[in-house]
């Protein structure tokens, strides 16, 4: 069994987390010349957050809304893509996104852009009040991407999936499958899309995976995998959960909250080298941690502390 104090918030117990994959896929693109105007393009003023806490909030991401756009776009005008640029970390949801293009029609491709970003202040009125889509004179030295390049970057931006992918089917609420494309950069020739997936399934996480890889290369995309930790998955039978409530209820007088966590934690790394591990992680009150304002409470510490020893002795 694992008694992990790695938790900040007295009376919640963590029984599960999200195993993650940071997985790359990389396009290579082409260049050729092409006559028109340059516009920069830009979406902005988005809430953003932790692609593991605030993913099942519905929050806009805009990488995957410049991606959205630039599709749509291509029905209003003419215009070939010159750079694209989204996001700064795989693990948060992107505030900001832009594109340079090349069109021999702008104010066609002004006008598009305008009427895409009322509709989509509309549609993100309540989660993302900022958002803002701006086209500005551009300036740029470099050859924009044949057809057949922007294409493939319009439809990869749009068939890849994002966001909540499944929920928990045991804790009510709670996401359990989930990714977020957090980076978008053009370096030498390629353009790169990062993806961080989640999951506090094994298998789902190995099915995203598969998903993600099997657009990737339908496009022509290579696909590599940067890193991963595995999930902990949710027991439905623990004996630790069960003494730990019940020791919980006979001190405070009330049951605690038990939930998973769409992050990861080190007890899914525990729990995938000790197979069979029983572990909840728990804790003392804590604020502003990982910041050189932490604080945690002593009153919050010692009902703690007390909690262990009931448990302890429960055990």
């Amino acid at each position: 069994i694992l008694l992990n104090l790695d938790s900040e918030e007295e009376g919640v117990f963590t029984v599960g987390c999200a195993g993650g994959v940071d997985v790359n896929c990389i396009l290579p693109i082409h260049r050729e010349a092409f006559a028109g105007t340059c516009l920069e393009i830009k979406i902005s003023g988005l809430t953003g957050g932790h692609s593991g806490a605030e993913i099942g909030k519905g929050r806009a991401n805009a990488d995957m809304l410049l991606g959205r756009l630039l599709l749509q776009l291509d029905r209003e005008a003419l215009y070939r893509l010159v750079e694209v640029e989204g996001g700064t970390k795989d693990n948060a949801i992107p505030r900001e996104a832009r594109a340079l293009v090349i069109t021999p029609e702008p104010e066609k491709f002004q006008a598009g852009a305008a009427a895409f970003g009322k509709a989509v202040q509309e549609e993100h009125r309540v989660t993302d009040p900022g958002l803002q889509v701006t086209v500005e004179p551009g300036n740029t030295e470099e050859l924009p991407m044949d057809r057949l390049s922007t294409e493939k970057v319009q439809c990869l931006l749009t068939s890849l999936p994002s966001g909540v992918q499944a929920m928990s089917p045991e804790l009510a609420g709670m996401v359990q499958t989930s990714l977020n494309l957090g980076i978008l950069r053009l370096e030498e020739g390629k353009f790169r899309m990062t993806f961080l997936l989640r999951s506090s399934s094994a298998a789902e996480l190995a099915q995203l995976e598969q998903k993600v890889q099997a657009v990737a290369t339908e496009f022509g995309a290579a696909f590599a995998v940067e890193s991963s930790y595995p999930p902990w998955e949710y027991r439905k039978e623990s004996q630790l959960r069960d003494i730990m409530v019940r020791v919980f209820k006979e001190q405070y007088g009330e049951d605690p909250v038990v939930e998973t966590v769409h992050a990861g934690l080190e007890c899914g790394i525990l729990t995938d080298k000790v197979p069979g591990l029983d572990a909840v992680s728990f804790g003392p009150d804590l604020v502003e941690i990982h910041s050189t304002r932490e604080r945690m409470s002593i009153a919050s510490v010692e009902r703690t502390w007390r909690f262990v020893l009931g448990v302890l002795a429960a055990l």
